[in-house]
């Protein structure tokens, strides 16, 4: 459950609290933390995976190829990035070097990690206290609705998510851009899909009694 009172007294604290975490070893390779952005009243929590190596650069979530993917899904929901609250389920990008190009590359998160970071996405949570949640893809929608959630049978369909909060899973925009390189009808479908479950998020929290 969450608290009924934050350590912290403001979103902003939280914020600043945030930066200098050192609660898993990602602190020790990452370039900035990427807290949560948007309207911090937002009726709409968006909660991916983890921030992208070009998040780990601007400490913004959803600023690289990701981003401008779901801005327009957001658009075409009648949603704008400054509507709602954009957020991870961990804060510092997760990577490995590449044995062959000794390149650091993207990872899934651990269990470690992802646990760790729960504390920050919980005071995110508490302060903004969203109406409604959208799930990013599998990982994060397993991570906050349990393992056996299956995305590709259970998107789109509301479940009573973190703290009881009304809740969605979607797709994960590069997901669908990678499926585009070789199923482009699933992945226009999948689209498709996605921008009607960011509309379903939007009716919903407009008929929400405290919206």
């Amino acid at each position: 459950m969450l608290p009924l009172f934050s350590e912290y007294e403001a979103l902003a604290a939280v914020e600043t609290a945030c930066q200098s975490c050192i609660r898993c070893t990602l602190s020790a390779s990452r370039e900035k933390v990427v807290f949560g952005a948007g309207d911090p009243h937002a009726a709409i929590m968006l909660i991916g995976q983890g921030p992208s190596l070009t998040d780990n650069q601007t400490g913004l979530p959803y600023s690289g190829p990701a981003g401008d993917l779901l801005d327009e899904a957001l658009s075409q929901a009648e949603l704008t990035r400054s509507a709602v609250w954009i957020t991870n389920i961990h804060k510092c990008v997760a990577t490995k070097e590449n044995s062959q190009t000794h390149r650091l590359e993207q990872r899934p998160p651990k269990a470690a990690e992802v646990k760790a970071c729960s504390p920050w996405l919980d005071e995110e949570i508490f302060w903004i206290k969203p109406q409604v949640l959208v799930l990013i893809g599998g990982p994060a929608a397993q991570t906050l609705l349990g393992k056996s959630f299956q995305l590709s049978e259970q998107r789109g369909q509301w479940q009573s998510g973190p703290h009881g909060i009304s809740t969605i899973a979607t797709f994960q925009p590069t997901y669908l851009k990678r499926l585009s390189q070789w199923d482009r009808p699933a992945a226009v479908q999948g689209w498709r899909d996605m921008v009607a479950d960011l509309r379903s998020a939007r009716a919903k929290a407009l008929s929400s009694p405290s919206s």
